[in-house]
């Protein structure tokens, strides 16, 4: 039964796919993300999730302003996940974002050096730009993927994802070493560091305790990688970016370090409160820890 549904479910997707593929991307994006908004969102429970983020870490806020704030944050999730499944339009808007920051010198001297390179970022706005957009400067960046259970629509997602960048590797300890084999060999990868995972240090995040891995920190230190946050932010036609390299992070204490992460991370959220995915159960304690 559900070998059937997932087949049922990856074809209804394709058939959705096809069917925006005859609109302009601009429209195709727009579309996709009403109905991920309209539809899908509120299946999954994601308003209630979003308005339970925002009261814990910011209680004064109205309830017209939370619910305001949960349709912008669903749009852009909507766009996002639309924007992945048309990659050659994706990758070109990726491009030709509008590049800025400090990192960018630091990235390109690593690169021409073969020092280990790891880009590291939260769910912000869409974090595949810098794939798409490093690679067109011929660097590949290598990233993580979650491999999904309906192994027809992860046929498709993969297929799909690869042709913003290469290499990916699934998430998991495999994968894991495959992506840490690729960094000893002196190329650049790109980490999410912004969700709870099995382990995690209690640091602060929007001034509430936030269980965050230093792994990543422990990576840079461990293989004397450059280490250097990024963000992709949507601008305000909703379908173009401004890709920011900011400053490498010293080597030093892990959790002082990832706690930097967090504060750079909370600082771009405050500005564009709708282009982080609230939908995250962020501040929640780890099964290690429960």
């Amino acid at each position: 039964m559900k070998h059937f549904a997932d087949i049922t479910s990856t074809l209804l997707i394709r058939v959705i796919l096809r069917l925006l593929s005859f609109l302009p991307y601009k429209i195709r994006v727009a579309t996709g993300s009403m109905f991920f908004a309209r539809v899908i969102s509120p299946f999954l429970g994601n308003f209630k999730r979003i308005n339970d983020n925002l009261s814990f870490v910011m209680p004064y806020l109205t309830n017209e302003q939370k619910k305001n704030m949960a349709h912008s944050i669903n749009r852009n999730i909507g766009r996002t996940i639309f924007e992945l499944f048309f990659p050659e339009s994706f990758s070109l808007f990726a491009e030709n974002a509008k590049v800025i920051g400090p990192g960018l010198i630091e990235l390109q001297a690593a690169n021409k050096s073969n020092r280990p390179i790891i880009l590291v970022s939260g769910h912000y706005g869409n974090y595949d730009v810098v794939r798409a957009n490093l690679k067109s400067r011929g660097i590949e960046v290598g990233a993580l993927y979650k491999p999904m259970q309906n192994i027809h629509f992860n046929k498709l997602y993969l297929e799909k994802i690869s042709k913003i960048g290469r290499p990916l590797f699934p998430r998991g300890r495999n994968g894991m070493n495959q992506m840490i084999q690729y960094l000893k060999m002196g190329n650049c990868i790109a980490i999410l560091f912004d969700q709870v995972m099995g382990k995690g240090e209690p640091l602060k995040f929007f001034g509430k305790t936030a269980y965050t891995a230093t792994s990543v920190a422990k990576l840079a230190i461990k293989y004397d990688a450059v280490l250097i946050p990024f963000f992709s932010e949507r601008q305000s036609d909703g379908i173009s970016f401004e890709l920011f390299f900011d400053k490498s992070i010293p080597h030093g204490e892990p959790t002082q370090m990832t706690q930097h992460l967090n504060d750079l991370l909370e600082r771009r959220i405050r500005d564009n409160m709708d282009q982080w995915l609230w939908t995250h159960k962020r501040w929640k304690r780890p099964p290690n820890l429960s």
